[in-house]
């Protein structure tokens, strides 16, 4: 059995690594048997580069460890690996942790990794797959708590971004949006397979266009639209792509904060025309983004139908008569948003279909630990069934 770790920080990190993971098993190097979570990570040595992202994966090989290290150098080369310095950042980086119990003390290839034990980015993926595994004497798990973990999070639980990242039906893009102002901000572009049915606008959460809004816009790809997820933040800091933990919560706020809803509203604007390509366009919104779907609806051309799941800020702006058809999904148990605000909303809107879950804040992200499937599950079916008959 081999563990191999995985990491990069330069354009889409995350789907970098899942074709990585699957390269491996395509090319017919080994045949995997266990993945990570994708996790977030701080830099290592070399302090001022983006966040890493790191995985680890188990595999069953029949190469020698110089032939299998030949075969990962190559798909590195072949997902735009280049020579760098040191600690830099890297498009893809894949190193031989573990080779079974052998040991290799070569120039080029010592195994276990060197470093192995002092790595957190590394310990913490590896601790989910083989946290029994004992190197010169110390459990894999028991290493993980010796070292300092300060700034880990995990990005997406379990291995299902393997799938999500890897797509057959959906293939994601980065596009730049040239707003009515002459801003220029970034989006997530996913196509279908085929004639689009439509057009769909994604709108994130403060957390910004990171790996579960991508696959949320892959998702709706794979239902058959062509999927614009215009990065919000753009306009206060490019790139933002935080987690859900605690640390970055604080952070997502205050770039959030630092937002004004005109611009947001004429960057949603530029999102909405790139979208039109695929025919008539809704509007999704999730958090922050649930709160821009009304405003969308209320106040911006071009929207056939709109979508907005707890959005906070609806209640402020419930006054506002939606100009399209409005559908709006909220969880019963979120503390950010009352049942009593919930109620106003209905109150000022009584032809807008609200719809309320036994569910929390943030349900339908299921990278968040207040994700629930079955709430999740129904409101994705009203919604899709509402696209459907609203953009025909």
């Amino acid at each position: 059995m081999v563990a191999l770790g995985f990491g990069a920080n330069l354009g889409d990190a995350a789907h970098t690594i899942a074709r990585a993971v699957r390269e491996i098993e395509t090319r017919g190097i080994g045949r995997r048997v266990a993945v990570s979570s994708l996790w977030r990570t701080p830099p290592w040595g070399r302090l001022d580069q983006p966040d890493f992202l790191n995985a680890c994966a188990l595999y069953e090989t029949s190469l020698a460890p110089r032939d299998l290290l030949v075969a990962l150098k190559r798909i590195e080369a072949d997902l735009g690996r280049a020579a760098g310095e040191r600690w830099g950042p890297r498009a893809i980086d894949i190193d031989i942790l573990l080779y079974g119990d052998e040991r290799f003390d070569d120039p080029d290839l010592v195994i276990p990794h060197r470093e192995l034990l002092n790595r957190a980015f590394v310990l913490a993926p590896l601790a989910e797959i083989c946290g029994d595994r004992q190197i010169v004497g110390m459990k894999i798990a028991d290493a993980l708590m010796r070292v300092d973990r300060a700034g880990l999070s995990i990005m997406h639980r379990g291995d299902g971004w393997i799938g999500r990242e890897g797509g057959t039906t959906a293939m994601g893009e980065t596009i730049e949006l040239i707003c009515k102002d002459g801003v220029k901000i970034s989006a997530y572009r996913a196509r279908p397979d085929g004639k689009p049915k439509g057009g769909m606008v994604v709108l994130q959460e403060i957390f910004g266009v990171n790996h579960h809004i991508r696959a949320v816009a892959d998702k709706y790809a794979a239902a058959g639209y062509l999927a614009i997820a215009p990065a919000l933040l753009d306009r206060v800091e490019k790139g933002v792509e935080l987690g859900y933990d605690m640390e970055d919560r604080p952070r997502a706020m205050d770039l959030r904060g630092r937002t004004k809803i005109d611009e947001t509203l004429t960057d949603v604007a530029a999102a909405i025309e790139a979208a039109k390509a695929g025919g008539n366009v809704g509007v999704v919104g999730y958090c922050w983004g649930g709160t821009l779907a009304y405003a969308a609806a209320a106040r911006l051309p071009g929207v056939t139908a709109a979508v907005g799941y707890y959005g906070g800020g609806i209640v402020g702006m419930a006054a506002e008569r939606p100009r399209t058809p409005l559908m709006l999904h909220f969880g019963e148990r979120d503390k950010h948003i009352p049942l009593s605000d919930v109620e106003k909303i209905r109150a000022a809107q009584p032809e807008v279909p609200v719809f309320v879950y036994a569910a929390d804040h943030g349900f339908n992200c299921d990278e968040r630990e207040s994700y629930d499937a079955a709430a999740a599950a129904e409101a994705e079916l009203r919604t899709m069934e509402f696209f459907a008959a609203e953009l025909k």
